[in-house]
């Protein structure tokens, strides 16, 4: 049962890629170019994720991005809960 959990935050998880991708289009089209690229550098360190998702809320506005921030922020806190329950019907063994 536990893997089923997984499994939707799994899905959770590519919505929020889908998200990370519309957020920065919005960069490039409302003239944030170098966010934009520098959120897709800094996506390999990890941090190009949190950039974008932090400016995609500050510029919401701007970007008419208000419910796609909403989709994205829902991905991402159902997902952590999801996670959760799934280790925890799991049982948190180690495969």
């Amino acid at each position: 049962m536990g893997f089923l959990f997984l499994g939707l935050a799994g899905i959770l998880g590519l919505v929020s890629l889908v998200c990370f991708i519309l957020i920065i289009v919005k960069m490039f089209q409302n003239d944030d170019t170098t966010l934009g690229i520098i959120c897709i550098v800094t996506i390999f360190c990890g941090i190009g994720g949190l950039i974008a998702f932090v400016m995609g809320w500050i510029n919401a506005g701007k970007y008419n991005a208000s419910q796609l921030m909403l989709i994205w922020t829902g991905a991402i806190v159902g997902s952590v809960i999801l996670n959760i329950i799934g280790q925890v019907l799991i049982g948190g063994q180690a495969a």
